[in-house]
């Protein structure tokens, strides 16, 4: 209808041109409207979200275990190779290695020290027996002693009889002379007793010393027995400290070995992580942290169009 009325208020010739205007006006604002409908769409799709898929033709995603950030080798847009660190926990490493060198050289320490056993006490040397004791030697001075002395006694008597039966035949001098032998056997009579009296107390002395000696033996005797359970003693006590020692060393070596084996666990978990393919670091996103370590999600931009691996 516009264009109608248009027509009817322009001249002949003028509605051709008008038509031709329009038409170049709607053509050049078309043809300005598409690249900009075209830019739209081109900005659009670049701010879509891209879901990330691990082991995907373009990708590849992966986890790895950090204990410092340090430990991280790469950054976004990084071009990595194959084989290439990604992530190398160096620190824990040689951490666990000095670890595990201290307590390798603890167990050879240990296995190299041999405690020895204590050595049986020996036996404290038996007390000699004192000897059989004999008195009858003594027993026969005094004896004789005796005898003697009897005979003196005897002789004694004798004699005053008869200087008694001599006196009364009036000889003064035989009498004199009969004396004189009374006198040497009182004399003898002394020694007879003096002897005894020596033969006894030889006897006494003999005695004395046995008992003496028989003390001596019995203190011998007690101190061999004492010095025998001292020895027994002090046996015991070194053979409970030997055993104790080895439950000990065995303890430390048991706690070694077990130490050793959580250590080497512990290190075979700390691995050097490699690129598996060639590609670009597209994104690094960083996980939970937890027990010490942080986790991290890498993904690889793969230049190879089918960069997954043969896994037969």
């Amino acid at each position: 209808m516009m264009l109608n009325f248009a027509a009817q208020k322009l001249k002949p010739s003028e509605p051709v041109r008008y038509l031709f205007s329009v038409m170049v006006i709607f053509m050049s604002f078309g043809a300005f409207l598409l690249p900009l409908g075209s830019i739209a769409q081109q900005e659009e799709q670049e701010i879509e979200p891209i879901e990330e898929v691990s082991n995907s033709p373009s990708r590849y995603t992966f986890k790895v275990k950090l204990t410092e950030l340090d430990d991280l080798k790469v950054k976004e847009g990084d071009t990595v190779g194959i084989n290439q660190v990604i992530a190398d926990r160096t620190q824990d490493r040689d951490r666990l290695l000095v670890e595990k060198q201290r307590l390798e050289l603890a167990i050879a320490r240990l296995e190299t020290l041999k405690v020895t056993p204590p050595l049986p006490p020996r036996a404290v040397p038996m007390t000699p027996e004192l000897p059989p004791v004999s008195y009858e030697t003594h027993k026969a001075n005094i004896a004789q002693a005796t005898t003697k002395l009897e005979l003196a006694k005897l002789a004694i008597a004798d004699q005053k009889s008869l200087i008694e039966e001599i006196s009364q035949l009036n000889e003064p001098l035989l009498v004199t002379h009969e004396k004189a032998k009374l006198e040497t056997l009182k004399i003898d009579q002394q020694t007879a007793e003096l002897e005894l009296s020596k033969a006894i107390a030889n006897l006494k002395d003999a005695q004395a010393q046995r008992q003496h000696q028989e003390y001596l033996s019995s203190l011998a005797i007690a101190e061999r027995i004492e010095r025998a359970n001292a020895n027994a003693l002090a046996y015991q006590q070194q053979l409970q400290e030997f055993e104790n020692q080895q439950r000990s060393r065995a303890y430390q070596l048991s706690d070694l070995n077990t130490k050793l084996a959580d250590v080497e666990s512990r290190l075979a978990q700390v691995s050097t992580v490699r690129s598996p393919y060639p590609g670009t670091v597209r994104r690094i996103r960083w996980l939970e942290q937890s027990e010490g370590t942080i986790n991290a999600e890498i993904t690889l931009r793969l230049g190879d169009p089918d960069p997954m691996p043969d896994r037969e």
